[in-house]
């Protein structure tokens, strides 16, 4: 089974083809200005690479937030795109778990992903992506005690593309492998479902609500 792997809600673009378990294509690069009009092309060349035709896609695995507003509804409607010209399913995934498949030789990952006025997108999750404290929209400090008092601080791996005055984090260096085996046996959704994560309410809706 051939399967397509899209991030592009935070810091970089991957893109990763999968037959069955096994990454077979990845491409990892900054995103820029131009991902609205490089995605589906990049995508297009990763198949050609490989001698395959789009209609071999029979999965997409989405990252549909929480992160770049405008990045992640360009991901999400490619991926809906593409399902549904194929009439296949989406498995939409959290950018938060995605950046805990860091390697590391803590017992614990909190990815920590910097959503201004010293809130964040975070989450608590052990080695084996289990989550301890769910994603979730967030004062940072107020975080970090939440943290404290789950686990033993010195057992967390803080891993951002983020800098904070307060807390040192790695730089994380993702697997895409592993967020695809966790996740292999999901039931898939149907496109027209498939909707952004973005844990908060844009700033024009939280404008309307006052």
């Amino acid at each position: 089974m051939i399967s397509l792997f899209l991030d592009t809600s935070y810091k970089n673009l991957v893109i990763s083809i999968f037959e069955g378990k096994k990454e077979i294509y990845h491409l990892e690069e900054e995103s820029d200005n131009n991902l609205s009009i490089n995605l589906l092309p990049e995508i297009a060349k990763a198949f050609k690479s490989l001698n395959l035709e789009i209609y071999h896609l029979k999965r997409i695995y989405i990252v549909n937030g929480p992160g770049s507003f405008t990045g992640v509804r360009i991901g999400v409607t490619a991926a809906k795109t593409l399902a549904w010209s194929l009439g296949i399913d989406i498995i939409p995934i959290s950018e938060i778990e995605f950046l805990a498949t860091y390697k590391t030789d803590k017992k614990y990952i909190v990815p920590l992903m910097d959503a201004r006025r010293d809130a964040v997108y975070a989450g608590l999750y052990t080695q084996d992506l289990k989550p301890i404290l769910k994603d979730q929209y967030i004062d940072r400090k107020e975080f970090i005690e939440m943290v404290k008092g789950k686990v033993n601080i010195e057992d967390v791996c803080f891993v951002s593309f983020d800098k904070f005055e307060d807390v040192e984090v790695e730089t994380p260096k993702v697997d895409v492998s592993k967020i695809i085996v966790k996740h292999f046996d999901d039931t898939g959704i149907d496109p027209h479902v498939v909707i952004p994560n973005y844990l908060k309410k844009t700033e024009a809706e939280e404008k309307l609500n006052k």
